[in-house]
Protein backbone atom coordinates (compact mmCIF):
# COMPACT_ATOMS: atom_id res chain seq x y z
CA UNK A 1 0.00 0.00 0.00
CA UNK A 2 0.82 3.54 -0.80
CA UNK A 3 3.04 5.80 2.17
CA UNK A 4 2.38 9.44 1.79
CA UNK A 5 5.27 10.99 3.41
CA UNK A 6 3.95 14.60 5.55
CA UNK A 7 6.78 17.39 6.07
CA UNK A 8 4.74 20.46 6.20
CA UNK A 9 1.43 21.91 8.09
CA UNK A 10 -0.15 21.68 4.38
CA UNK A 11 0.89 17.83 3.80
CA UNK A 12 -0.99 16.98 7.00
CA UNK A 13 -3.88 19.31 5.93
CA UNK A 14 -4.31 17.79 2.97
CA UNK A 15 -4.15 13.92 4.30
CA UNK A 16 -6.48 15.02 7.12
CA UNK A 17 -8.91 15.36 4.14
CA UNK A 18 -8.74 12.24 2.84
CA UNK A 19 -10.86 10.85 5.65
CA UNK A 20 -13.96 10.00 4.95
CA UNK A 21 -16.88 7.64 6.14
CA UNK A 22 -15.25 4.90 4.38
CA UNK A 23 -11.39 5.99 4.91
CA UNK A 24 -9.57 5.79 8.12
CA UNK A 25 -6.33 7.28 8.49
CA UNK A 26 -2.98 5.91 10.08
CA UNK A 27 0.09 8.36 10.89
CA UNK A 28 3.71 6.59 11.82
CA UNK A 29 6.24 8.58 13.29
CA UNK A 30 9.73 7.18 13.21
CA UNK A 31 13.39 8.16 13.97
CA UNK A 32 15.89 7.72 11.67
CA UNK A 33 18.71 7.59 13.54
CA UNK A 34 16.93 5.63 16.51
CA UNK A 35 17.75 1.93 16.31
CA UNK A 36 14.45 1.02 18.14
CA UNK A 37 12.22 3.08 15.53
CA UNK A 38 14.84 2.05 12.80
CA UNK A 39 13.73 -1.40 13.07
CA UNK A 40 9.85 -1.00 14.25
CA UNK A 41 9.90 1.27 10.62
CA UNK A 42 10.73 -2.46 9.07
CA UNK A 43 7.88 -3.96 10.85
CA UNK A 44 5.48 -1.39 9.99
CA UNK A 45 6.59 -1.13 6.12
CA UNK A 46 6.39 -4.89 5.60
CA UNK A 47 2.79 -4.90 6.86
CA UNK A 48 1.87 -2.16 4.82
CA UNK A 49 3.84 -3.63 1.52
CA UNK A 50 0.97 -6.56 2.35
CA UNK A 51 -2.27 -4.64 2.35
CA UNK A 52 -3.71 -3.55 -1.14
CA UNK A 53 -4.58 -0.27 -2.29
CA UNK A 54 -7.99 0.69 -0.94
CA UNK A 55 -9.88 3.75 -0.50
CA UNK A 56 -10.52 2.41 3.65
CA UNK A 57 -7.52 3.16 4.99
CA UNK A 58 -5.21 5.93 4.16
CA UNK A 59 -0.80 5.81 5.63
CA UNK A 60 1.60 8.23 6.03
CA UNK A 61 4.60 8.50 7.22
CA UNK A 62 6.55 11.68 9.80
CA UNK A 63 10.40 11.86 10.01
CA UNK A 64 10.12 13.22 13.59
CA UNK A 65 14.08 14.78 12.82
CA UNK A 66 13.39 16.25 9.48
CA UNK A 67 9.38 17.47 10.19
CA UNK A 68 10.11 17.86 14.28
CA UNK A 69 7.78 20.54 14.45
CA UNK A 70 5.16 18.82 12.40
CA UNK A 71 5.08 15.86 14.63
CA UNK A 72 4.73 17.63 17.67
CA UNK A 73 1.92 19.83 16.23
CA UNK A 74 0.12 16.63 15.35
CA UNK A 75 0.58 14.89 18.40
CA UNK A 76 -1.08 17.97 19.74
CA UNK A 77 -3.66 18.34 18.29
CA UNK A 78 -4.90 14.49 18.47
CA UNK A 79 -4.12 14.72 22.08
CA UNK A 80 -1.16 11.76 22.21
CA UNK A 81 1.83 11.92 23.62
CA UNK A 82 4.83 12.52 21.11
CA UNK A 83 6.76 8.94 20.72
CA UNK A 84 8.93 7.81 18.14
CA UNK A 85 8.22 5.32 16.72
CA UNK A 86 4.62 5.45 16.93
CA UNK A 87 1.71 4.16 15.17
CA UNK A 88 -1.27 7.09 15.50
CA UNK A 89 -4.68 5.37 13.74
CA UNK A 90 -7.47 7.50 13.13
CA UNK A 91 -11.39 6.56 12.92
CA UNK A 92 -13.46 7.93 9.75
CA UNK A 93 -14.08 11.44 12.65
CA UNK A 94 -10.67 11.92 12.87
CA UNK A 95 -10.62 10.63 16.60
CA UNK A 96 -8.05 8.41 17.36
CA UNK A 97 -8.88 4.73 17.10
CA UNK A 98 -5.38 3.47 18.63
CA UNK A 99 -1.93 4.91 19.47
CA UNK A 100 0.77 2.33 20.04
CA UNK A 101 4.59 2.96 20.57
CA UNK A 102 8.10 1.51 20.63
CA UNK A 103 7.04 -2.43 20.96
CA UNK A 104 3.67 -2.17 20.94
CA UNK A 105 3.81 -1.85 17.42
CA UNK A 106 3.14 -5.34 16.52
CA UNK A 107 1.81 -6.29 13.19
CA UNK A 108 -1.19 -8.76 15.14
CA UNK A 109 -2.21 -5.31 16.82
CA UNK A 110 -2.26 -3.47 13.34
CA UNK A 111 -4.24 -6.40 11.83
CA UNK A 112 -7.07 -6.40 15.11
CA UNK A 113 -7.04 -2.37 14.35
CA UNK A 114 -7.73 -3.62 10.24
CA UNK A 115 -10.37 -5.54 11.00
CA UNK A 116 -11.92 -3.80 13.74
CA UNK A 117 -14.50 -1.18 12.98
CA UNK A 118 -14.93 0.38 15.98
Amino acid sequence: MKIEELKTRNDWEEFKSKASEESELIIFKFSPVCGVSLYIDTIFQKWADGLEDSNRLKISKVNVITAKKLSRQIAAELNVIHESPQVIWLKTNLSVKWDASHYEIKEAEMDNNLTNSN
